[in-house]
């Protein structure tokens, strides 16, 4: 008898099993569901935006607690040791005897950290290196702890996703991300080696977003994006479109409106472009979850016929939401989203952050320009105002201490090893929640012009553009860059330092000497110290040349190559400081 029961038992088991490896793709789908449901249930509730609501109301003590707690908690580091931390008592004591940092003083100690020594910048060895690269295309690396990476997660993503749960009920439901494969490396002692802006929060953000894409990272990067736009097309029920920056979602919708008709005929025939120059395999991968669709073909044709306006919101009706990280020099992109393709959709930048923490929440997603509630519990603020910001020892404000109106520097002290570090962001305090600040993001200094001592910031040089502009007839800018010349070094083409700008514009193919000299009038009305300059002959004149719009995405494939980063995870280089790329741009010039 028991014999008997054991070959039933058996028998069912391995029918059981059977019908389950049968029905493996049901299953999976099945418990992505599951896990999808639970994730927008907890959302729901929103509890971390509650909790940030709560801290804003008592910033000042929660600061001062994260300082010391970081202090108390490395002091036997041989950092903390080198600098005392056992002496420093209060923020007070810290800020006197703890000097203003910058990357390179932390240079040798990261380098020894990512071979493998402990407790230099932090107690044991750290749970990931970020690395962030520059727009000049150099690659930075700091320390996240365990505990960091999941508060960042509860203190940001989490907060700004119940955000998004109450502002736009029912857009959680189909997330479709555009993304490159993420190759991972670990450092010489094996810590894994993260680019920002990837997510730390992949798990739980995986449940929401509609099933990866199945491309290959030898895939070229116009071949993957194409193929993520070929199966979000196919979905009319998109609600949220997303990506790590705005420029890369422009793109996107750039290559839609080249490659239309090539897309719709995939989605007719369920199969991808012959033009595609992928392998066998990968092709094969892909195709075998392309289902021939003329219906939804026959749709997308009408709707691109008309024209790409408002495109966005025709072949996606249900669609809530673009959800993108503003960046340094990104307004630019965002505007042009918001007014062309993807009019009549907000476009939400959820978080301010860096490599280096988390900063602040947007609670506002249906406002026009970002702005962030600062995180108390995230990291330790301080604040240089602007017109002090160059002295070399410059005073710092605490969080309490700020003024509505003002521009700032941004200084922070994080949980893993970074002390009075000057980031390079400069803000501006356009209000308060409870007590903590309210900040719009301006610009990064190393993004600033100056060659005689003129300090013109991006957004400043950005604004001054613009204006210009519109000033020629017709033209609209699509995108620019620009640099000191003596970036170019003996390429520069003249004996007195100077700007040398980069635009591409759309409704003129050329410009008069007149129309060109417009941007150096305008410099000169807006900036009276650069106007003295020119005035006395020590700054020459702004020469500036059309190139065409692919240039720029060559800048930011040749930053992506110089600092070993994927393609989106690279920022758009606006101010060029490395001369590999000035001289890109300049072989690309069209007049």
């Amino acid at each position: 008898m028991t014999m008997y029961f054991l070959v039933i038992t058996l028998v069912t088991c391995g029918s059981v099993l059977l019908l389950l490896l049968w029905n493996g793709k049901r299953v999976n789908r099945w418990m992505a569901e599951l896990k999808r449901q639970w994730s927008l249930k907890v959302l729901s509730r929103e509890k971390h935006r509650k909790n940030l609501e709560r801290d804003t109301c008592n910033t000042h003590d929660i600061q001062d607690k994260l300082l010391l707690e970081s202090l108390k908690k490395h002091q036997n580091t041989e950092y903390g040791l080198k600098h005392n931390f056992r002496d420093l008592q209060d923020v007070s004591s810290f800020q006197k005897k703890h000097p203003l940092t910058q990357y390179d003083d932390y240079k040798d100690y990261l380098q020894r950290t990512s071979q493998g020594e402990e407790n230099i910048l932090v107690q044991g060895r750290p749970f990931i290196l970020v690395a962030t690269a520059s727009t000049s295309g150099n690659r930075t690396m700091v320390p996240i702890g365990k505990k960091t990476a999941t508060e960042r997660f509860l203190q940001g993503a989490a907060v700004y996703l119940e955000i998004i749960n109450n502002t736009f009920p029912g857009a959680l439901e189909k997330v479709f991300k555009f993304t490159y494969p993420l190759t991972l490396h670990h450092s010489d002692a094996g810590i894994p080696i993260i680019p920002y802006p990837s997510t730390f929060s992949a798990n739980f953000m995986k449940d929401l977003y509609c099933a990866p894409v199945p491309v290959h990272p030898t895939m070229s990067y116009h071949e993957i994006l194409y193929t993520q736009l070929l199966f979000s097309l196919r979905d009319p029920d998109l609600r949220i479109l997303e990506a790590n920056f705005f420029w890369l979602i422009r793109h996107v919708f750039s290559i839609l409106e080249d490659c239309w008709e090539s897309l719709v005929t995939d989605i007719q025939k369920g199969r991808l472009s012959s033009e595609l120059k992928v392998s066998l395999e990968t092709r094969k991968q892909i195709e075998d979850v392309l289902v021939p669709d003329a219906t939804r073909a026959a749709e997308l044709r009408s709707q691109f016929q008309e024209g790409f306006h408002g495109i966005a919101k025709k072949v996606w009706p249900k669609l809530q939401v673009i959800l993108a990280v503003e960046s340094g020099g990104s307004d630019l992109d965002r505007q042009i989203l918001k007014d062309g393709v993807c009019q009549g959709i907000p476009v939400y930048s959820p978080i301010y952050c860096a490599a280096e923490g988390l900063f602040g929440v947007n609670l506002w997603p249906m406002d026009d320009v970002p702005q962030y509630v600062l995180c108390p519990q995230s990291v330790f603020f301080e604040f240089i105002p602007v017109d002090i910001s160059e002295l070399e020892r410059p005073a710092t404000l605490c969080i309490q201490d700020v003024t509505a109106d003002k521009a700032y520097e941004l200084i922070i002290t994080n949980r893993d090893g970074l002390y009075r570090y000057r980031l390079g962001d400069v803000v501006q305090v356009t209000g308060f929640n409870n007590q903590s600040p309210i900040v719009k993001f301006l610009y990064r200094k190393s993004q600033t012009l100056n060659v005689r001592g003129e300090h013109i910031s991006e957004c400043s040089f950005y604004k001054t553009l613009r204006c210009t502009v519109d000033l020629w007839s017709g033209a609209t800018l699509l995108n620019y860059c620009c640099l000191e010349s003596g970036v170019l070094g003996p390429f520069s083409g003249g004996s007195d330092p100077h700007y040398e700008v980069f635009v591409a514009l759309k409704g003129v193919r050329n410009l008069s000497e007149d129309q060109r000299y417009k941007l150096d009038q305008t410099l000169q009305d807006h900036f009276p110290i650069y106007k003295s300059f020119r005035f006395k002959g020590s700054i020459g004149p702004v020469r500036l040349h059309l190139a065409s719009p692919k240039s720029f995405l060559s800048l930011l494939e040749l930053a992506a190559k110089l600092s070993s980063f994927p393609l989106d995870c690279i920022q758009p280089p606006r101010t060029l400081k490395c001369r590999e790329m000035a001289e890109m741009i300049c072989k690309q010039i069209l007049s």
